[in-house]
């Protein structure tokens, strides 16, 4: 897993006063880490957010950022359920996704037996 998934931040500019209960963070972004051009990974990300939306789920843009905010990647935030958040972060070829249960921000890998990982709250990893 890459280590900076573990020191993720998350900026927003549709900022809700109180987020969901539950939900995931999903990209489409670098699949598998390998960095793309901005272009493909708009494209990318463009066909995930139809996707999310087609199926009738909330699909709220939020970018997850690097501490000092030189990486930066578009995502979405979705109440889809684990099993379907994680077909996605699947079919988009992600290393892990993001979910948030009540507060608690976990990593869940795509690929590693989709235990998730307690990285601690949501509500602090947003700036």
């Amino acid at each position: 897993m890459n280590p900076a998934y573990f020191e993720t931040r998350f900026q927003t500019n549709d900022f809700e006063d109180s987020w969901p209960q539950e939900g995931h963070i999903i990209t489409a972004y670098n699949p598998m880490d390998l960095q793309l051009s901005e272009i493909e990974n708009r494209l990318r990300n463009q066909k995930l957010k139809e996707q999310i939306r087609l199926s009738g789920f909330d699909c709220i843009e939020i970018t997850g950022v690097s501490i000092d905010l030189t990486h930066q990647e578009p995502s979405f935030f979705t109440n889809a359920s684990r099993k379907k958040s994680l077909f996605w972060g699947r079919a988009f070829e992600q290393r892990a996704i993001f979910g948030i249960t009540q507060d608690k921000l976990s990593i869940i890998p795509c690929l590693q037996g989709e235990q998730p990982i307690y990285i601690g709250t949501f509500q602090d990893r947003l700036i």
